[in-house]
């Protein structure tokens, strides 16, 4: 498992909503095929708006690294992407590696 930590990047700016973000609609787009494909457990923003995070269940971090990397958040510069190796001891789903 892998969690990544998305904190304001260059294009971020001064926002009201989450929604008047730069590339808000693709990357939720994005997510929700993250998602779909089982590889996003969880994620979301932080309520404070200074941020998010996601926690990946995926084989590797070289998969880890590619979603992020895809991401149109992490592409456009809205957020700077911080990747983690995560060891969930107290988990309630079944993880597809751990470490």
């Amino acid at each position: 498992m892998f969690v990544f930590i998305y904190t304001p990047g260059p294009a971020w700016g001064t926002i009201k909503t989450l929604a008047e973000l730069p590339y808000y609609r693709e990357h939720c787009t994005y997510i929700d095929q993250v998602f779909a494909a089982r590889k996003l457990l969880m994620g979301g923003a932080f309520l404070d708006h200074q941020g998010g995070l996601g926690i990946l269940d995926v084989e590797d971090e070289t998969q880890a690294r590619d979603i992020v990397a895809h991401d149109p958040f992490v592409l456009g510069g809205v957020v700077e992407a911080h990747l983690h190796p995560w060891n969930a001891p107290y988990n309630q789903y079944h993880a597809r590696r751990t470490p």
